[in-house]
């Protein structure tokens, strides 16, 4: 097997090692995406297709187990159960047990006898991903001169930069031919504050043109890419993102960059129903 393959699946398995060897412990995304050398960006898409879960999820799971076992096994009282499971109140972790077992924890202490008849019971939270028909090639990508808007704040408002955007194009006589859209978005939703999430939304410019007002021009990185079609509705773009991150690129033999991923708009919203949508995902490798 390639060694870049073994690589990233023993970064992983040794993420996994370090949270059940410190499940007590609180764990965040920056210090395991650091580990491994990636941007939390990128770390929690692979780790989440990888594992099935994600980081939270995981080490929440795992202490869930555990508490299972101490129900079964020993006499501690529930409260204490609870508190260990990092839970700061009883009925926040009942809640939780009976969402993972099927049953409330005193139910499920009275399970005692039948001990060697349960069964491992379902995961929290997994993640469907799309992967039957996820289709991904590399490209050599030339870089892009762009004229970019800011938005920051949550992703789902960022077609405001675009009409702003598009504002900019019109008044700079670019509108109306054709010139690729791109978005470039710098966080992941599930470690920064919403309020503080950073997007460009792009429009291709020449090389030469000068940008002043609300837009700044800057060069989006050329290089190697890995590239896949996703098809409908921008809200399950991170689907496809984790899909090509969590099951693609552990066997694909492929190095991350710290780049940050584009999305490319292959259609236009306004024009074009959300099911026909198409948005070309492309990350960069080294």
């Amino acid at each position: 097997m390639n060694a870049k393959k073994v690589h990233i699946r023993k970064r992983i398995e040794q993420v996994q090692r370090y949270i059940e060897e410190n499940l007590d412990t609180p764990v965040t995304l920056e210090m395991l995406a650091e580990q491994c050398g990636y941007s939390t960006l990128y770390f929690h898409s692979i780790f989440t297709g990888m594992v099935g879960e994600g980081v939270k999820e995981y080490q929440r799971r795992l202490c869930l187990q555990r508490a299972a076992r101490q129900l079964l096994l020993t006499d501690k009282s529930i409260m204490n159960i609870a508190l260990e499971a990092g839970y700061e109140s009883q009925e926040g972790f009942s809640r939780a047990f009976k969402k993972r077992f099927d049953f409330p924890p005193l139910k499920f202490r009275k399970l005692q006898p039948q001990y060697n008849t349960l069964s491992g019971g379902k995961l929290m939270n997994t993640t469907t991903l799309p992967t039957s028909d996820l289709t991904v090639t590399i490209k050599n990508c030339t870089p892009i001169t762009v004229a970019a808007v800011r938005h920051t704040g949550p992703y789902a408002n960022c077609k405001n930069a675009f009409k702003t955007l598009h504002k900019w194009s019109r008044a700079n006589g670019l509108y109306g031919t054709y010139r690729p859209v791109v978005g470039v978005s710098y966080d992941d939703p599930r470690t920064t504050p919403q309020e503080k999430l950073r997007y460009d939304a792009c429009m291709a410019i020449p090389e030469n043109f000068v940008v002043t007002g609300e837009a700044r021009k800057y060069v989006i990185h050329g290089g190697r890419y890995a590239c896949c079609i996703h098809k409908g509705s921008y809200a399950t773009m991170p689907q496809t993102f984790t899909a090509i991150l969590g099951h693609w690129l552990p066997d694909s033999g492929e190095e991350l960059t710290n780049h940050p991923p584009l999305e490319v708009y292959l259609n236009c919203p306004s024009v074009t129903a959300e099911a026909e949508l198409r948005t070309e995902i492309r990350i960069p490798f080294k």
